[in-house]
C-alpha cells in the first residue's frame, strides 16, 4: 500500500532546523570558500539542465471552462521556484510541499476498481497512521489543536458543497452545466484534494506552534463567537447568497461593474476580483470576505497566513515589542492583524487598506479581540487595541521615510498590475528603517509547487487579470533593485512567504549608500572565494 503523507511528515521532522541565514544575513560573520560553492552546487545544477529560452506551453494550458489562453511573449527562462532556490535560504518544508501530490496520497482509497474491503482497509491505515505522525494524541493541546481544525475544514467543505449545490439548483440541473459539473467534481475529489492539502497544512501549521514560532490561534478560545450557531448560521446564509451571485458570474464570464468610482481609487481596485458582488466597495463585501475566502481553501487560509509569523518571530527575538512598529499593507478584513496582535500585544501596528469598508471591518475583528484576549489592558491608540488604521494604497503609501520595523503584505500582490507592483516595493523600502523587515506572503508561483505547475496560471479565470503574470515573474530580482536583501522562504500548501531585510546604514554608507551595490558586494565575496579555492 502507497502511503504518502506520513513519511513526508517524518522526513521533515528528519531535516532539523532551517539552515544557517546567507551571508548578507550574517553580519560580523564569514561564509568559507568550501561553504560558498555547496550553497551554489544545487543551483549550477538546476541553471545546467534549463534549456528554456521560452515558457513550456504545457504550463499555460486553460481549463475546458475557461477560455484559450495564448502565453506572453516573453517570459523568464527560470520559474519563479527556481530563481528562489538561488536567492532564499530555503526552510524544509519547501521541499515537502515541492514534490507532494494530493492525488496520490490516498490512491489506494480513491482506486475505483479496487474491492471494498481493500479499500476500506487502506482508508483504516491511513488513517491510523496519520494520526500516529500527526500527535493528535499526544497531549491535551494538540487534541484541541486538530478537533478544531479538523471540524474547521470539515464545516467549510459541507459549505463549499452546499453553494456550489445551491448554483446548480439556481441555474438548473443541465448536466452541461459548468456548476453541475464543479459539483460532481468537488464529491469525487474531496478525498484527494483540499481535505488533503489542509491535514499536511495543519500539520506543518501545529509544528510552528510547538517550536515556539507563534502562539496557537486565539479564536480557537472557548467562548469565540464562532462557536455561537446562530452567528454561524448568519454568516452561512449571507455566503450562501453571495456564492450563487459570484458563480453564476463565473459560469456567464462576466464581472459586475463596483458602484463607485472615484479619481483616488486606483483602476486596479476597482475591478470585482473573483466575480464578488461590490469588489471591496461595500460593508457586504468585507463581512462576507472572511466566509468566502475560507471556504476557498477549506478552511486552512489562516493556517497558510501564519507564516509570516515565522521570519517575524526570527526578527522579534531579543526585542521589546513595545519599541517596535510594523505596517500591514492591504490588511483587508484585518483577520491576520489580530493574530500578530495575539502575538505581540505591545507592538504598535498601522493596519492600511484602500477600502474604508474593509478598514472598518478590520477594527471591528480588533475590538472584538481585545474584548476577548486582553480586556483589561490599554495599549494606546483610539480603541485601546495599538492600531491604528490608515486608508493608503501599497504603491503610495501615507507613511513617512524609515518609520517601521516591519513591513508585511498577505495576499496582495497577485492582485496587482506589475508596474504597481513595482512601486509598492519601493514603498516598503521606503517607509521602513535600515535593519528592517518585509514580509511577503502570497499565492505560490511557477516551480513552487509540481503538481500545480500546469494549473496555476487558471485561477485568472475568476477574475484575477494579473494572475498570470504573477505566477511567471520571481520576485527576489524585484526586491533586490529596490535594494532589499533576500532572506528565507517558507510554503505552506498553496501560499509561499518570502522575507527580506533593509540593509543597516552602516553596510550602505561603506559602499557609498547603494544597498544594491551592497548585495553584490556580498555576492561577489562568495564568487571569488569559490574561484580562488578552485
Amino acid at each position: 500500500m502507497s502511503l504518502r503523507l506520513p513519511h513526508e511528515m517524518k522526513a521533515l521532522n528528519t531535516l532539523g532546523s532551517v539552515r544557517a541565514l546567507p551571508t548578507a544575513f550574517r553580519r560580523g560573520s564569514h561564509t568559507s570558500s568550501h561553504a560558498a560553492k555547496a550553497a551554489v552546487a544545487p543551483v549550477r545544477a538546476v541553471l545546467e539542465q534549463m534549456v528554456v529560452a521560452k515558457p513550456n506551453e504545457q504550463l499555460w494550458q486553460s481549463s475546458n471552462s475557461g477560455p484559450a489562453y495564448t502565453p506572453p511573449p516573453a517570459q523568464p527562462a527560470v520559474m519563479p521556484g527556481d530563481d528562489d532556490r538561488m536567492r532564499f535560504t530555503q526552510d524544509p518544508n519547501v521541499d515537502m510541499w515541492k514534490t507532494f501530490y494530493p492525488s496520490r496520497w490516498l490512491e489506494d482509497i480513491d482506486t475505483p476498481n479496487s474491492a471494498v474491503g481493500d479499500r476500506i482497509q487502506a482508508f483504516t491505515e491511513t488513517l491510523r497512521s496519520a494520526v500516529q505522525t500527526a500527535g493528535i494524541f499526544e497531549s491535551s493541546s494538540a487534541m484541541q489543536y486538530w478537533t478544531y481544525h479538523l471540524g474547521r475544514s470539515s464545516f467549510f467543505m459541507l459549505q463549499g458543497v452546499a453553494s456550489v449545490a445551491a448554483t446548480q439548483r439556481a441555474v438548473g440541473r443541465n448536466a452541461d452545466s459548468p456548476a453541475a459539473s464543479r459539483f460532481e467534481q468537488l464529491i469525487r475529489r474531496g478525498w484527494s484534494g483540499p481535505v488533503t492539502e489542509a491535514l499536511l497544512t495543519y500539520w506543518q501549521d501545529f509544528q510552528n506552534i510547538k517550536q515556539g514560532k507563534y502562539v496557537a490561534p486565539w479564536d480557537m478560545t472557548p467562548g469565540h463567537r464562532q462557536f455561537n450557531p446562530l452567528f454561524v448560521l448568519r454568516r452561512g446564509f449571507n455566503f450562501l447568497g453571495e456564492a450563487v451571485d459570484t458563480l453564476r458570474r463565473r459560469d456567464a464570464g462576466k464581472a459586475e461593474d463596483v458602484w463607485l468610482h472615484s479619481p483616488m481609487l486606483p483602476e486596479y481596485f476597482t475591478k470585482t476580483f473573483h466575480y464578488q458582488s461590490d469588489g471591496w466597495l461595500s460593508s457586504k463585501s468585507a463581512q462576507i470576505y472572511e466566509t468566502s475566502t475560507e471556504t476557498l481553501f477549506v478552511g486552512r487560509q489562516d493556517a497558510m497566513q501564519r507564516g509570516t509569523l515565522v521570519p517575524m518571530h526570527d526578527f522579534m527575538a531579543g526585542r521589546d515589542a513595545s519599541q517596535v512598529k510594523a505596517l500591514e499593507i492591504a490588511a483587508g478584513t484585518g483577520r491576520f492583524a489580530t493574530f500578530v496582535k495575539d502575538n505581540y500585544p505591545q507592538m504598535q501596528l498601522i493596519v492600511s487598506d484602500l477600502s474604508p469598508f474593509y478598514l472598518q471591518e478590520a477594527r471591528n475583528n480588533m475590538q472584538y479581540w481585545k474584548q476577548m484576549r486582553a480586556s483589561g489592558a490599554h495599549f494606546g491608540g483610539a480603541d485601546g487595541t495599538g492600531v491604528t488604521f490608515l486608508q493608503t494604497a501599497a504603491e503610495k503609501l501615507d507613511v513617512p521615510d524609515s518609520s517601521v520595523d516591519i513591513v508585511y503584505s498577505n495576499y496582495l500582490f497577485h492582485e496587482l498590475p506589475n508596474d504597481i507592483r513595482k512601486q509598492a516595493v519601493a514603498e516598503m523600502a521606503r517607509v521602513l528603517r535600515p535593519g528592517g523587515l518585509c514580509i511577503l506572503t502570497d499565492s505560490v508561483q511557477l516551480g513552487d509547487r509540481d503538481s500545480m505547475n500546469a494549473s496555476l496560471g487558471n485561477f485568472e479565470d475568476f477574475n484575477e487579470p494579473y494572475y498570470r503574470n504573477y505566477v511567471a515573474t520571481p520576485l527576489g530580482p524585484l526586491f533586490k533593485e529596490a535594494g532589499f536583501l533576500c532572506g528565507t522562504k517558507l510554503v505552506s500548501s498553496s501560499t509561499k512567504t518570502l522575507s527580506f531585510r533593509k540593509p543597516l546604514e552602516e553596510d550602505t554608507f561603506a559602499l557609498g549608500g547603494n544597498a544594491a551595490a551592497a548585495t553584490s558586494a556580498v555576492a561577489a565575496e562568495v564568487a571569488l572565494e569559490a574561484q580562488l579555492d578552485d
